[in-house]
């Protein structure tokens, strides 16, 4: 098992068609009949949103059917719709295909993360150098990807950048409850579509807070689910775990400002500077090579403070954040708790992206005198994404901790719900 990930990144993939689509959004929206920031946004949002709500269903799928069953199935789902993305001929189409290209990495990330945990012992350093490459795939993927989709966009069309990534998926893929999936993924849907929607229409529109009210009460209904199943899709349990939802906290709020960041910073070169996309991409170059550093600082820092410079360091945002808390829950479950919780790791950092993004274009909105400053607006997404970060680096300082370096103490033995002591489960794990 090993060996089942050697020859793929999902994480890259996660944050590549991000880049593919980022760094070519102007040619796409021209091409497209629009130029409203709002409708640009989305081409990144819809993808985020989609992969990120369904990633939860995906990582249970791959836990009671085989997490590389699942894998597979999702690169191929990716070939298809990267292949009717770059056929789309209107705003609508587009966003759906992309939308739908995300449910397929959706089913990349919570598995690949399952089949690496399962693949090194916990605790041993070749674990976290795997999850710590597995977090530089992140703004990788994100500048590799612009590079493809702006020489495309640049020298053919924008939409090769789409029938390359289809080829690729193909190329890689070849080598429950269903009430709880409808409330859970729908409830998210509205949830962040109300926010993206709202930076287009206003919330004056009564369709737009009238979704936010039905996926708030969607959300409620499926977290209640969760006590009241068999097999819930995001047990109760993840919750009691030492250290489990600060590391959640602090990395939903991280990447709410890592997607801002990268978002606004590309609109930014492309759109005031009015640099080509191939020139956005060699200026943001930068953001691999620092990411580079960071990933190795997860292993010399320790874990938390390699966490704690993620909200100080942009660009080792997605390393660290992304490598840190991966290696700290997988320590914190249980082995069949691996899959759901990569899936929920993965359902964090990209549920956020698409939510930092509508929050962030509701702001820029009201603070741009109309339209009539546009880098006042860019500067209220900003000040955003540094709120985002601040409040993500306070939790890490105050909340996180790696429980491997605490004093020992006499304590009652912690036991899972079957009544088997946490630790001897954990040690199994470590011969899966």
């Amino acid at each position: 098992m090993r060996d089942e990930l050697k020859d793929s990144t999902p994480t890259e993939a996660m944050v590549e068609c991000l880049g593919n689509t980022g760094y070519s959004v102007q040619e796409i929206g021209r091409a497209l009949n629009t130029t409203s920031n709002g409708h640009l946004s989305w081409f990144l949002a819809a993808y985020a949103l989609c992969g990120g709500v369904l990633v939860l269903v995906t990582g249970r799928l791959g836990d009671h059917s085989g997490h590389k069953y699942v894998f597979v199935c999702g690169w191929i789902w990716m070939a298809i719709w990267s292949l009717v993305t770059g056929f789309a001929h209107n705003v609508v189409l587009f966003d759906f295909a992309r939308g739908m290209t995300g449910v397929g990495n959706g089913a990349l990330v919570p598995n690949s993360f399952a089949l690496l945990a399962r693949a090194f012992p916990p605790f041993s350093v070749k674990k976290n150098i795997a999850f710590a490459f597995l977090g530089f795939c992140a703004p990788a993927g994100y500048i590799f990807g612009g590079l493809i989709g702006a020489a495309f966009a640049e020298n053919v069309t924008w939409r090769w950048g789409y029938w390359f990534w289809a080829i690729g998926s193909l190329m890689l893929g070849l080598q429950f409850d269903y009430i709880e999936s409808v409330t859970g993924v729908t409830g998210l849907i509205l949830f962040v579509f109300a926010w993206n929607q709202a930076s287009v229409v206003g919330w004056q529109e009564p369709y737009t807070y009238t979704l936010l009210i039905i996926g708030i009460v969607l959300i409620i209904i499926f977290a209640y689910s969760q006590s009241h199943v068999s097999a819930p899709i995001l047990p109760n349990s993840l919750w009691r775990r030492k250290g489990f939802t600060p590391v959640v906290a602090a990395l939903a709020f991280g990447w709410m400002s890592f997607g801002i960041f990268l978002y606004y910073i590309t609109i930014f070169i492309l759109t005031i500077r009015r640099e080509s996309p191939l020139t956005a991409v060699a200026e943001m170059v930068p953001l691999v090579i620092g990411g580079l550093f960071a990933t190795a600082s997860v292993g010399i820092l320790g874990l938390p403070l390699g966490f704690a410079l993620t909200c100080l360091l942009v660009v080792g945002g997605p390393d660290l954040s992304f490598a840190s808390s991966s290696i700290l829950i997988s320590n914190a479950v249980l082995p069949e708790e691996q899959g759901v919780a990569g899936s929920f790791i993965a359902t964090v950092v990209q549920y956020s992206i698409a939510f930092g993004l509508g929050i962030a274009g509701t702001v820029e909105s009201h603070v741009n005198d109309g339209g009539s400053n546009v880098v006042l607006g860019y500067r209220g997404a900003y000040w955003l994404a540094i709120g985002f970060a601040s409040v993500a680096f306070f939790v890490v300082v105050l909340f996180v901790r790696d429980n491997r370096f605490d004093p020992k103490v006499d304590a009652p033995e912690e036991t899972s719900s079957d009544g088997e002591p946490i630790g001897d489960k954990r040690e199994a794990g470590a011969q899966v």
